[in-house]
């Protein structure tokens, strides 16, 4: 009896500092989501591992962020960005590595996309070109065009490592995108890319 309520206590015990674990998870990942949404690029860079710029220059990656959610063509707007699943974590050398499932919903307009002289079946071919186009740019999302907006709204299911050192007191994020992919084995640990599945 007393080693069954052993197992049951220890059981509750890492379920309880898990569920404290991934609840800070979220609360720094919402803050990265944020800096993203506000457009303040450069803050965002700040909840990512300094061992990523010594793959892609700090520079270079406030850049790409802004080409992709700045242009003189669309407006992207991130509606939200949210936290929909944690797998195991792995701890080495003082590191701890949490893999997360998040879904990142935002709008892109393009500015100029009909002309005044446009019919409905022309802008019917349009926006149904430009939705494919999309879905084949961006395997993982799924992209519609809402008419009374006359926005293509975009949800993507991506994946991210959360890692933080032992004396760290905030967790920083590797988002993995497509670029990234071919450095990820300089960045993280075989176990980790392992359990993302990627």
């Amino acid at each position: 009896m007393k080693y069954l309520v052993l197992i049951l206590s220890l059981t509750f015990t890492t379920f309880c500092i898990a569920q404290g674990e991934n609840e800070q998870i979220k609360i720094d990942f919402q803050k990265y989501a944020s800096a993203l949404k506000s457009k303040q690029y450069t803050q965002a860079t700040s909840y990512m591992p300094d061992a990523l710029f010594e793959k892609v220059g700090k520079e270079q990656l406030v850049q790409e962020m802004k080409n992709t959610f700045e242009s003189d063509e669309t407006d992207v707007k991130i509606k939200a960005i949210e936290i929909v699943g944690y797998s195991d974590k792995s701890t080495l050398d003082g590191i701890t590595y949490v893999p997360i499932q998040f879904n990142q919903k935002f709008d892109i307009k393009y500015l100029n996309l009909f002309d005044a002289t446009d019919d409905e079946q022309s802008r019917n071919s349009t926006t149904k070109f430009i939705v494919q186009m999309l879905n084949e740019s961006m395997p993982e999302s799924n992209v519609s065009f809402d008419q009374k907006q006359e926005v293509f709204v975009v949800s993507s299911n991506k994946k991210a490592v959360a890692m933080k050192s032992s004396a760290a007191d905030s967790w920083k994020f590797i988002v993995i995108e497509a670029q990234l992919r071919s450095k990820l084995e300089g960045l993280l640990p075989a176990i980790v890319i392992q359990k993302l599945k990627i």
